[in-house]
């Protein structure tokens, strides 16, 4: 199954080994990943291609972590903000403070753990339209992730209707019980975004429709 839109990110890691498992880590979940090994080839590569987010080491040759997220923040002088996520060996009391003050945004501990990594990625960009990792791994099989992938979009296709329907009727109960069924499918394929749109529609919040169906066809354009 083809991806589009997938989220860009910039893996600065001087590390050979730590390099080969974070960029497992990262296409395993959706991310396409560039690598350097260091600040001063960072800034390079931010020059040359647009990123969604920057995971960066902190102690590296060449160039730290620290300078590198330092100018960077210089060179953006005050416009958009690229996320900067530290990545630490150091997890001693008062280095998450440096990092934060060196300008970076988020911060993780090594070693990495996906999740823990992941989540840090999903709290600065849009995640990637769909997360089969886990999928896969419960069933074993690409051409099945695929069947399910296929049913789950033929499903979401019906419950938008039926929301849309609901909606339009003032039918709460029917738009709450829909919400929680899609919320439930997508979860189980790894659409992150439709889960939480989802989620919040259940809630209440009718404004999530429209998120929703956004994030059901990125779905679809990715097959």
């Amino acid at each position: 199954m083809a991806r589009v839109s997938q989220p860009t990110v910039l893996l600065v890691e001087d590390n050979e080994v730590n390099q080969l498992v974070a960029v497992a880590m990262l296409e395993k979940h959706g991310y396409d990943v560039d690598v350097v090994g260091d600040g001063r080839a960072a800034l390079d590569a931010v020059a040359d291609r647009p990123y969604d987010a920057v995971l960066m080491d902190c102690q590296m040759p060449v160039m730290d972590g620290y300078t590198a997220t330092a100018e960077l923040r210089r060179r953006e002088n005050g416009g958009d903000r690229l996320p900067i996520i530290a990545l630490t060996a150091h997890a001693f009391d008062g280095e998450r403070e440096r990092c934060l003050a060196a300008g970076m945004d988020d911060f993780v501990a090594k070693p990495v753990r996906a999740d823990v990594l992941t989540a840090a990625l999903e709290r600065h960009i849009e995640p990637p339209p769909l997360d089969t990792a886990r999928l896969l791994e419960a069933v074993g099989s690409d051409e099945l992730v695929a069947q399910i992938v296929e049913l789950f979009l033929a499903q979401a296709a019906t419950h938008l209707d039926t929301i849309v329907r609901a909606i339009a009727t003032g039918d709460a109960d029917t738009i709450t019980r829909t919400a929680h069924t899609l919320k439930g499918s997508a979860a189980t394929v790894g659409a992150t975004a439709v889960t939480r749109a989802a989620a919040a529609l259940e809630r209440g919040d009718l404004t999530a429709a429209r998120r929703l169906a956004t994030a059901v066809q990125r779905i679809r354009a990715a097959r």
